[in-house]
């Protein structure tokens, strides 16, 4: 089933980016896998600005989290997902909403060590999306 919310598709094009970068292990959504995973999920946010026509600024923040045996191939893999976003000049955009940027709300730090040693890392990105009014059969809602 695909998804038509503005929201989820902006971030999951944002995850979309991450997973076409070289990384030991495709993001995906939820808890951690048992070996060496990355994972993602929505952290507690809001929409700041609604705008008189409806449209909405939206910074959304996401929890990234990896896991990794090795903890330098996992600090760089954070690093270069944090630094690579946060750095870009240009964002995807889709029918109805845009990025417009990705900032770092917390940036990569060790949160554990499990029994069997891997070492357990999270981070926090800021997807800011610009949200326009939403629309049926070709009307904007509310006309």
């Amino acid at each position: 089933m695909s998804t038509t919310s503005k929201i989820n598709l902006a971030v999951e094009s944002v995850i979309a980016l991450i997973n076409g970068m070289d990384n030991f292990a495709t993001m995906t959504r939820g808890a951690l896998g048992t070996t060496n995973s990355l994972s993602y999920e929505f952290a507690p946010s809001d929409v700041e600005t609604v705008f008189l026509d409806k449209n909405s600024y939206i910074p959304l923040t996401i929890a990234i989290n990896g896991k990794h045996n090795d903890l330098r191939i996992l600090s760089d893999t954070l690093n270069n997902i944090v630094d690579t976003l946060t750095r870009a000049k240009t964002y995807p955009s889709g029918d109805g909403w845009e990025v417009v940027d990705v900032t770092s709300g917390n940036l990569p730090r060790v949160i554990n060590r499990e029994q069997n040693n891997a070492w357990v890392m999270a981070c926090d990105l800021v997807v800011k999306i610009y949200r326009k009014g939403d629309t049926v059969n070709g009307r904007e809602l509310g006309e």
